[in-house]
């Protein structure tokens, strides 16, 4: 649980919500229902050994070109909490990867950790820490974080951990989700998260990910 703590005390409340506003009219893949209609591509993180499957959108980029096209985009106070949060990201063990898709300005980031078995008591405890950081750190009382749904399954081999927040700021009327995945499988570990102004996340994806 070393990891999983580390990470959750570090960046888990870092977002940079404020920046998400709604992308209408987009048929994207936002729209993909069912894996059979999930159309993308893969990205081979070849120091891991990895095959990360993605709608062709998201785009790869190092970290100071992310960090570039955000900076034309947010506020510098939000700016500042998302540089804060890639450099963390950037420090723990193991590699990163950052996609973003501009027409729907979602964020994909990938960590590779060392392995790290999870368990459902491990799942729990992720959600409790993942709680308790949004309610303890949220210094912004138009901000509101709202649990959507929380998962963990182990029964096809691989095992994963899903957490989803609602974060909407009441004043604005803005509202994106914060997807968390935590997937275990052949002596590997990824720790993966979406930020998105929708609310379907990339699960259909992700059952094509290749550990």
């Amino acid at each position: 649980m070393k990891y999983y703590k580390i990470i959750l005390l570090f960046f888990i409340l870092l977002s940079f919500q404020s920046c998400i506003e709604g992308v209408k009219g987009l048929q994207s893949w936002i729209d993909a229902s069912n894996i059979e209609e999930v159309k993308g591509e893969y990205h081979f993180l070849s120091e891991d050994g990895i095959k990360v499957f993605l709608p062709s959108v998201f785009k790869k980029h190092t970290t100071e070109e992310y960090k570039g096209i955000i900076k034309k985009l947010l506020p510098s106070k939000d700016f500042k909490l998302e540089d804060k949060r890639l450099e963390l990201l950037k420090k723990m063990d193991g590699n990163f990867s950052v996609f973003y898709d501009k027409e729907t300005q979602s964020t994909f980031t990938v960590n590779s950790l060392p392995y790290q078995p999870i368990y459902k008591k491990d799942a729990q405890y992720l959600l409790g820490m993942i709680r308790m950081n949004y309610e303890n750190n949220n210094k912004d009382p138009d901000i509101e974080y709202t649990k959507v749904t929380a998962k963990y399954n182990a029964d096809r081999g691989p095992q994963i951990f899903k957490a989803v927040f609602k974060i909407e700021n009441t004043s604005t009327k803005i509202v994106s989700y914060i997807f968390t995945y935590v997937i275990s499988a052949n002596e590997k570990t990824a720790w993966i998260q979406l930020q998105s102004p929708y609310e379907n996340g990339v699960d259909d994806y992700l059952n094509k990910l290749v550990m």
